[in-house]
């Protein structure tokens, strides 16, 4: 696949106040250590306060607030969620044995992930087994049950890093790398080498084996080949081991400053990720469909037409009621690969020079931007409708009698009516295609010589899904998950 011109760029380490920041070596502590305490925080809420997802600060803080903050910090700022997340902080203090100094050995058995694994594929079984366990035993209104699911992902987290080097959970098993790293690729922010010539020149190469100044890349990402945001974490370890000073590079922003490196945190437009890649992967193509059908499944469970399907299919087939959702859940995921697969077959016998496989990855990337606006005005509805409940929760956030700032008694209320959530579902759903249509086009051009009748098939099984979702989201909710 052949790049795009380079879109335009601001580098905003040319800042010196901005460039020492990301150079601190507590910069990074100093932003984990609070989301680890309110972590514990969440945990002791789960155990011991009121059994109220309405009333805990368990449930409310992390599936309404949280979750909706992170897609919507997805389209705006990437992976900076990464930088701050306390499992991850957690993870490193555990194999560092230090909480931000630099170590010169690491605790545990360092060994290397499995190759075969070294892809999205237990990501995605992770991502899958726990949206069927938040269903099936209904994980986002249990606080008692969101304490014991965080602390479990929090010892697998601690025996990972233990046994295998650097961040391989953030890599290969986190549930939401995948969700995370995909839709970065929207986000109007990259870090990447200012210069690849000069990666390729440097004999050192200390962003992938550290020094005295920082640890190799604990995603095993080389800044010189990088070229999307899907696994960069953020941690700006690269920024601060790399060496090389760049005096040719000049900025707007710059400062007169000598302490720059051959790294970059630029300021882009929006899904600049898809004017450059040149690479594309068939397991980032399945696990976007997997988000696709997800988020489908996730919006259909709380509308009056579930509700109707799922007695029909009882009386049908005589299954019980959990056996019907499960096989939904199981037809909603694999839904959206077989339709995409369908389209793809087809653009095929469209251009019989085509490598089928190059088909199915290299389109899937266009789903992003219409995935990620599905997901968002998803989660937007819960933020709007249910995020007011946290100015209560906060003065009583354990449910014992409590009045820490005079809210406890406010009676929550939606920010917005129905029908205006709904507008801004459907603009950000326009949003989505337009975006996904545009990427779509810059693959046809790059990746099949601006073959336009190869794309058709793809454009229709966008538009198939925009047209469902915006009918889905018109529907009456019967229930909140």
């Amino acid at each position: 696949m052949q790049s795009e011109n380079k879109p335009r760029i601001y580098d905003l380490l040319e800042n010196d106040a901005i460039r020492s920041v990301f150079k601190s070596r507590k910069t990074q502590f100093l932003l984990q250590l609070p989301a680890v305490l309110f972590l514990v925080t969440v945990v002791f809420a789960g155990f011991f306060g009121i059994q109220n997802s309405n009333m805990n600060l368990a449930t409310i803080s992390i599936w309404v607030i949280w979750w909706s903050l992170l897609i919507i910090s997805l389209a705006l700022a990437g992976r900076i969620w990464c930088l701050m997340c306390p499992f991850g902080g957690i993870g490193d203090w555990v194999q560092r044995r230090t909480f931000y100094k630099k170590a010169n050995d690491t605790f545990g058995l360092n060994k290397k992930w499995p190759a075969g694994l070294r892809n999205l594929s237990v990501a995605a079984v992770f991502f899958l087994v726990i949206t069927w366990a938040d269903f099936q035993f209904n994980l986002v209104n249990s606080p008692l049950n969101t304490a014991y699911f965080i602390l479990v992902l929090l010892g697998l987290v601690v025996i990972i890093a233990i046994i295998f080097e650097r961040r391989s959970f953030c890599r290969y098993v986190c549930p939401i790398s995948g969700l995370i790293g995909l839709y970065s690729m929207f986000a109007p922010f990259e870090l990447r080498a200012k210069e690849k010539e000069t990666c390729k020149t440097c004999r050192e190469k200390y962003c992938i084996l550290g020094n005295e100044k920082g640890y190799p890349c604990p995603v095993f990402e080389y800044p010189g080949t990088m070229e999307k945001n899907t696994h960069c974490v953020l941690c700006t370890e690269c920024a601060k081991t790399c060496h090389f000073d760049e005096p040719n590079i000049i900025s707007s922003f710059s400062t007169g400053s000598s302490n720059r490196s051959n790294i970059s945190f630029n300021l882009r437009s929006f899904a600049g990720d898809f004017l450059t890649i040149t690479k594309t992967r068939m397991d980032e193509g399945l696990f976007i469909l997997i988000l696709l059908g997800v988020t489908v499944f996730q919006t259909l469970i709380m509308i009056r037409p579930w509700t109707g399907l799922t007695t029909d299919l009882m009386i049908y087939t005589g299954a019980s009621y959990d056996s019907v959702r499960f096989i939904l859940f199981i037809a909603a995921t694999l839904f959206p690969v077989l339709i995409y697969s369908t389209a793809a077959g087809i653009s095929k016998l469209l251009n019989q020079k085509i490598v089928f496989k190059d088909l199915l990855a290299g389109y899937a990337y266009s789903i992003i931007p219409l995935g990620l606006m599905m997901h968002l005005s998803h989660n937007l509805r819960h933020l709007l409708e249910e995020g007011t409940g946290i100015i209560q929760v906060i003065s009583d956030p354990f449910g014992f009698g409590w009045n820490l700032f005079g809210s406890s008694g406010y009676a929550p209320a939606p920010l917005l009516s129905n029908n205006n959530i709904l507008l801004i579902q459907w603009l950000l759903m326009f949003i989505g295609l337009g975006y996904s249509v545009s990427v779509g086009r810059i693959i046809s051009r790059r990746m099949f010589h601006g073959n336009g009748s190869v794309y058709i098939p793809i454009l229709m099984f966008v538009f198939i899904f925009f047209v469902f979702y915006l009918w889905a989201l018109g529907q009456p909710i019967m229930h909140k998950h």
